[in-house]
């Protein structure tokens, strides 16, 4: 089962109510590091005037977020020259990196120059976490205000101190509302994509990664 919560396609995020398993909301999370990504890999600075140096330079266009092409392999160089005064940003990229997002790179002072070739390449997140196609996590579906005084196990069975609630001051009606509660069968699931792909991609690219490396175990076993 699952149940959208939200859904915010501009700003990359996701969030919906499933009855999965916790070992299995955990592979999918995992697995989404293993979706390819593009970034750029390989910068070749020709002139550099700005404050900062060249391997911070190339740290900070490594980790500008790329729209990933569909299809894989390819490479796709950009080239940035930049004079000042201006402060430099992710969109003065040629061409385009493909996001709306408009990410500082360093800052221009008067006659101060910057010229370079980034060169993007595919990889994944279990390489380098510029490859992270975003921020996969999930809690139990537990109201936040009772969250902070329960225990949940990987089954969704819940548990508390009643000792330690006596000890927190509750009101009367917050310890009912946790004495009631004695299993989470509900996850919450959330993505929030960093603008390489949608948040809903990442969601299906996850499982697809998953099913393929399942499909493979499966053979070695036979």
């Amino acid at each position: 089962m699952i149940k959208i919560q939200d859904y915010e396609e501009k700003k990359g995020k996701i969030s919906f109510i499933t009855d999965m398993s916790i070992s299995l909301a955990n592979a999918i999370r995992r697995s989404a590091l293993e979706i390819p990504i593009i970034a750029v890999d390989e910068v070749e600075i020709s002139q550099n005037d700005s404050a900062l140096y060249d391997e911070v330079l190339a740290h900070r266009i490594g980790l500008i977020p790329i729209k990933t092409p569909k299809v894989s392999g390819k490479e796709i160089k950009f080239k940035l020259k930049e004079k000042g005064p201006k402060i430099v940003y992710s969109t003065d990229l040629k061409p385009s990196a493909g996001n709306e997002y408009k990410l500082p790179i360093t800052l221009l002072e008067e006659g101060q120059e910057i010229q370079l070739t980034a060169i993007a390449r595919f990889g994944t997140g279990n390489e380098h976490i510029k490859y992270s196609p975003g921020l996969v996590y999930y809690k139990h579906n537990v109201n936040e205000d009772v969250l902070s005084f329960v225990k949940i196990d990987s089954e969704g069975k819940i548990s508390y101190d009643e000792k330690e609630l006596k000890e927190r001051n509750l009101s009367e009606e917050q310890i009912n509302k946790i004495k009631k509660l004695s299993k989470s069968e509900e996850l919450s699931f959330n993505i929030e994509s960093w603008g390489q792909i949608d948040s809903k991609n990442i969601f299906t690219q996850a499982i697809e990664v998953l099913d393929k490396n399942l499909n493979e175990l499966n053979k070695a076993v036979k």
